[in-house]
């Protein structure tokens, strides 16, 4: 495949190692490492796919430099910590800090020069030593015989004994409200050592003790959202060859919220490029080709009309929930301030006339419409010999930049979700729809209207 992209979550697949890249990760990722430098308890806290694991392993990559040995705890089973924590417990890391110690004073743990004279090692002296231990006061020997309960005591005791040897970082992911007890025993136990939480948002919308709340916020590091910079790099990152096409369909769909993590973003560029390669082999030039029309507008004029008449037929399906009268089937050319010009949507509803345009672009630049300043000067519609005052003027667009004047307002679809209700999705036609109806009707008045 043309583009690195994982087929599943991120941290998990990729053949270069942990990724994390754009200038907000970045920020995040510092703040981490401080936190860890500084041994101190920090939370990492968002919705799943916004890339808390990938922080935590990058943050496990980086520590070593700084003569840190992390502890890696993946709770996403739902398991218990210690239960996490034993497995990742190495007895050969360990007693590779531990056994130069013992090593310094032999004569302390009975290895004697007859022992040696007939070949018995000190190791092997002390593994024997492990087999018969009864007392486990002597802290090197403990950790070095592996000497803890395997429960939750026996972790902190482990953790207590190994800090005065070795730094350490607890790096926990995927924390559930379930854990928090625990969670809040580990971070009161006054080990001073480095303590690195992932929450998901709604698990930590769900913990009730204000006072482990008040500590994870205090270190807090939230995961809201992506700058377009942030969006760019990530695009780059993982499919280089046709980021130039990607980048302004994946903003817009972020945008628009279509996309709202990392991995939506990558499993989109992903499906993208399977439908195009389908068609196009690795042929780099028909790719960028596929994806780029794919997602843009062919012809803005033509484009207008259709979105214009899908929004008719929109409009009478639903005309009985919402009490809609008539809908015209057609644009009805007016004339104002001396000019005509066509007004594409026109319905009646309580006996008042709600009057509206498609505009639609295929650029960002600031736009100023004839049309839209007409509309605004419409106060009355002529239908079927009677006269309707207009309630309501609105434009229907995928530009941002369209200037209008206070009194219309602005129905807002992103380019993305043009094209797709232009290739037949009904249902976002319909939410889009259903949505703009719902706000006139229940906050009509409005100086201006903005449903994405």
């Amino acid at each position: 495949m043309i583009c690195d992209v994982p087929k599943v979550a991120v941290t998990t697949w990729s053949s270069r190692g942990v990724i994390l890249v754009g200038p907000t990760y970045r920020q995040y990722l510092n703040k981490a490492l401080d936190a860890v430098k500084n041994k101190e308890v920090a939370s990492i806290i968002g919705q799943p796919g916004m890339g808390k694991t990938t922080i935590l392993k990058k943050v496990e990559e980086t520590v070593f430099s700084f003569s840190t040995t992390p502890f890696y705890l993946d709770l996403a089973s739902k398991g218990e910590i210690e239960d996490e924590f034993w497995s990742k417990v190495s007895g050969d890391k360990v007693r590779s800090v531990i056994y130069p110690l013992l090593e310094r004073d032999k004569k302390k743990y009975g290895y004697s020069f007859f022992k040696k004279l007939f070949g018995v090692s000190f190791r092997s002296h002390l593994d024997s030593l492990c087999e018969k231990m009864i007392s486990d006061d002597d802290k090197l020997l403990r950790l070095y015989c592996l000497k803890y309960n395997r429960d939750f005591d026996g972790m902190l005791k482990f953790i207590e004994d190994f800090k005065s040897f070795d730094n350490i970082a607890l790096l926990i992911d995927e924390v559930r409200e379930t854990h928090i007890t625990k969670i809040h025993r580990l971070i009161n136990s006054g080990l001073n050592v480095s303590i690195l939480i992932a929450i998901p948002t709604d698990s930590y919308s769900r913990i009730t003790d204000l006072a482990i709340r008040r500590r994870l916020d205090e270190s807090r590091i939230s995961l809201d959202s992506l700058t377009s910079e942030d969006i760019k790099e990530i695009v780059e990152a993982y499919c280089k060859p046709l980021s130039e096409e990607f980048f302004p369909i994946v903003l817009s769909l972020w945008k628009g919220r279509e996309l709202n993590t990392v991995s939506s973003i990558l499993q989109f560029i992903r499906s993208e490029v399977e439908k195009a390669s389908k068609e196009c082999g690795d042929n780099i030039n028909c790719l960028k080709e596929r994806i780029r029309t794919s997602y843009s507008l062919s012809n803005v004029e033509e484009d207008s009309k259709n979105l214009e008449r899908l929004i008719r037929d929109s409009l009478s399906s639903l005309s009985k929930e919402f009490n809609i009268s008539y809908v015209h089937p057609r644009g009805k050319r007016i004339e104002v301030k001396g000019k005509s010009f066509v007004v594409g949507l026109f319905f009646i509803l309580d006996n008042e006339a709600y009057i509206g345009l498609v505009k639609l672009y295929n650029n960002e630049v600031k736009v100023e419409d004839e049309d839209v300043k007409l509309l605004s000067y419409v106060s009355a519609v002529e239908h079927d010999k009677k006269e309707y005052s207009v309630k309501y003027r609105f434009v229907v667009t995928n530009s941002s930049s369209l200037e209008v004047p206070s009194v219309v307002n602005k129905l807002e679809f992103n380019t993305m979700e043009v094209v797709r209700v232009l290739q037949g999705d009904n249902e976002i036609l319909e939410e889009k729809v259903r949505g703009f109806l719902k706000s006139i009707t229940s906050q009509q008045g409005k100086s201006e209207l903005a449903v994405t």
